[in-house]
């Protein structure tokens, strides 16, 4: 799957308030520094699940980890300012969290790896937006 983002489009997160007076980049790169952790953790955590049965659960710890960084993430988009194309990833980090509620059921593993897939493709889209500078 390939995340299209107009060259033009700008997805807007909001700094969070301890770094507001920082320059864009900051956000860029706290934005990129939460997605390449939450991706971590949903890999660390479908690593755990494929080693164990449907019965055993799942590693909770790593994916409650990535299930707020996600939330954080969410949290930080600037609807506002941001447009469709934030009300767009809004939807897909809602879909993302909705997704990783059924880790535990057989599907699971399928669950972790639909989801990591999509935050991959929504990280490479957020490369291209890097600011200058």
């Amino acid at each position: 799957m390939t995340l299209a983002v107009p060259h033009s489009a700008s997805i807007t997160y909001s700094a969070p308030a301890s770094s507001r007076a920082r320059p864009p980049a900051a956000s860029y790169d706290a934005t990129q520094m939460l997605m390449n952790a939450a991706l971590e953790r949903l890999e660390a955590a479908r690593y755990w699940r494929i080693g164990r049965s449907v019965t055993s659960g799942v590693d909770s710890q790593r994916l409650r980890s990535a299930l707020l960084i996600i939330g954080e993430l969410r949290a930080a988009l600037d609807l506002d300012r941001g447009g469709d194309i934030a009300a767009n990833v809004d939807q897909l980090y809602d879909y993302m969290c909705r997704r990783l509620s059924s880790v535990g059921l057989p599907n699971g593993i399928a669950a972790l790896e639909e989801v990591s897939h999509l935050l991959h493709a929504l990280r490479s889209a957020w490369a291209f937006l890097r600011p200058s500078g």
